[in-house]
């Protein structure tokens, strides 16, 4: 090559490959998380789990979000706590990748175990039926149906955890990334050394939370809005 000849085009190194965004199913257990992160929190009541989703697994291609609940006051005629209930689920429902699984409350008798308590006095107390039977359900039916590359379940119930074991027996390769729904201060040892034999045991940053709020007013598709309940104010 003479010294007046044009240098030749550098050869570009390629680009390095995207890795493929991972199949995501997300799992919430909603009584669980209610009075996790949510019963005395009603800034943060007026959530968007599609939302809180994406969040969590911000690089995943999330398929679908299914929250397990029960409609609170059933045996009442009126219950405004449970008609904001259906608010947060008429919003929740607009949402594309969103799905609710109902099961029912029943009142179960209890004994208090605090020392004090008068000659161990009885109380009733209502319980959430069928949650982990449907989020078990779910979860050993999708591995075959949906196969997701990851399943992610949002509870501290360690009663699921023979769902989760039932999840690698079927597929070794199904990731599992499990979210405890409490204030990360609060989190048990024991729920996180147990589940965390089976995935990634994290908690969920409250600023989450603060980001998957709903706007004030949801549109409805049909020319009106979903307003957030007056009981619910906006987070600050």
């Amino acid at each position: 090559m003479s010294e007046n000849s044009p240098p030749a085009n550098p050869v570009l190194a390629p680009a390095p490959a995207v890795p493929a965004a991972k199949k995501t199913v997300v799992y919430v257990d909603g009584f669980n998380f209610y009075y996790g992160l949510l019963h005395e929190r009603p800034d943060l009541k007026w959530l968007n789990y599609q939302r809180l989703a994406e969040l969590l697994r911000p690089n995943d291609e999330i398929l679908k979000v299914k929250l397990f609940s029960a409609l609170v006051d059933q045996a009442k005629p009126v219950s405004e706590m449970r008609d904001r209930q259906k608010r947060l689920f008429r919003a929740l429902g607009l949402q594309p990748k969103f799905g609710l699984i109902l099961g029912k409350f029943a009142e179960r008798e209890r004994e208090c175990l605090v020392y004090s308590c008068p000659n161990r006095r009885k109380f009733w107390a209502l319980e959430e039926k069928q949650t982990d039977v449907n989020i078990a359900i779910h979860m050993v039916r999708d591995v075959a149906e949906l196969k997701p590359q990851v399943m992610v379940l949002i509870s501290g119930d360690i009663d699921l955890l023979p769902a989760l074991k039932e999840v690698k027996r079927l597929n070794r390769t199904t990731h599992l990334s499990i979210f405890i729904p409490a204030p990360e201060a609060q989190l048990g040892r024991r729920r996180k050394d147990e589940m965390g034999n089976l995935g990634l045991v994290q908690p969920i940053p409250e600023k989450f939370l603060r980001m998957a709020q709903f706007p004030d007013r949801v549109p409805d598709g049909k020319g009106g809005f979903i307003e957030r309940p007056k009981e619910w104010p906006s987070a600050k």
